[in-house]
């Protein structure tokens, strides 16, 4: 999802720059709403998962996106077996195609164990940009915010907000813990520590992002502990009502994950937590500085990153990129960040 999200500061900045462009963006379903509103951007909506499976499902795919369109280029934002297959077709049928440049070569040795190269990576914006440029398209990225919730979604949320009787009236924290990686999740058994001693300096409401049974299972709990001040959003919105949502808090707390920037670009402040990943390999939240960022310096630490999207091992054994950050350090840090 993350990937998918960081297309859409490029695609507003290349359809204002350029107003005889138009673009399809094919895509899981489920990313349909990111690119919402976007003038000139349609999404053809490649389910993958079901209709488009398998090598005959990306022949399916390819057949339907020629008969769509009369493309004058194709570009290959992802790099991965499927729009590999893809793109070759797009070749076969005489169609110029451009593929985005990943930096696999330079993020393996940013990541490996031993004789770290980690001289900062063009962010992933940078590198989609890059291959539209290379396409034929070039043009600066322009400011954000870049989403935006549509009047429906805010007024479902407004509605969703009266109902539980939440007013704007104290500090909105959202919190987002988890990550589809160990290596990326501060340990949860921190959290309980970590509101009580928000709730002592600040008394905020605090709003759970995530997902899945386990997830929401775990926000019950904690709601649990501090009935006042946990709302569960886990389960409860759609998307574009998230994004109405973080549009009104004050901060998100979250790891290197799809909550991060997602609330990046919805121009929400964040203080994103990271541990066996690092921002300088290009995904940092985009356009924020160190600000936005807490984790434990590689001087100190010189197995970090030990990978480029998270893993569940640990070289050491013991998490120390996460566990080594206490919950006074982050307490300190979300107080810092709010205005």
């Amino acid at each position: 999802m993350g990937d998918v999200l960081l297309l859409v500061p490029v695609l507003r900045s290349l359809v204002a720059a350029h107003q005889d462009v138009e673009v399809v963006v094919a895509t899981r379903p489920r990313f349909a709403s990111f690119f919402s509103g976007i003038e000139r951007v349609k999404v053809f909506e490649a389910d993958v998962d079901t209709r488009f499976t398998g090598f005959f499902g990306v022949r399916k795919l390819f057949f339907a996106l020629l008969v769509k369109e009369d493309f004058d280029v194709v570009v290959d934002m992802h790099d991965h077996l499927r729009t590999v297959i893809l793109r070759n077709l797009f070749v076969l049928f005489g169609k110029k195609v451009v593929v985005f440049n990943k930096g696999r070569k330079e993020k393996k040795a940013f990541t490996r164990r031993l004789n770290k190269v980690t001289t900062p990576l063009p962010h992933t914006v940078q590198r989609y940009r890059k291959a539209l440029e290379k396409a034929g398209y070039a043009f600066p990225i322009i400011h954000g915010p870049y989403l935006s919730a549509n009047d429906t979604s805010k007024q479902h949320l407004q509605k969703w907000l009266d109902k539980q009787a939440l007013l704007k009236n104290q500090k909105w924290i959202g919190l987002a813990p988890f990550a589809l990686h160990k290596s990326k999740i501060w340990p949860l058994a921190n959290y309980p520590a970590l509101l009580q001693e928000l709730i002592r300096k600040l008394n905020p409401k605090i709003f759970l992002f995530g997902g899945g049974d386990q997830e929401i299972k775990y926000f019950h709990d904690l709601q649990e502990l501090f009935p006042e001040n946990c709302v569960i959003v886990a389960g409860q919105l759609k998307m574009q009502q998230e994004i109405a949502l973080l549009q009104k808090l004050d901060l998100m707390v979250c790891t290197d994950s799809s909550n991060m920037h997602l609330a990046v670009l919805t121009g929400t402040p964040v203080l994103s937590v990271w541990g066996g990943t690092h921002p300088d390999i290009g995904f940092a939240p985009f356009g924020k500085g160190s600000e936005s960022i807490l984790q434990i310096d590689q001087k100190e630490l010189p197995c970090r990153p030990c990978s480029v999207y998270g893993k569940e091992k640990c070289h050491r054994g013991d998490f120390a990129c996460l566990t080594g950050i206490s919950v006074e350090t982050l307490a300190s840090r979300i107080v810092e960040r709010l205005p």
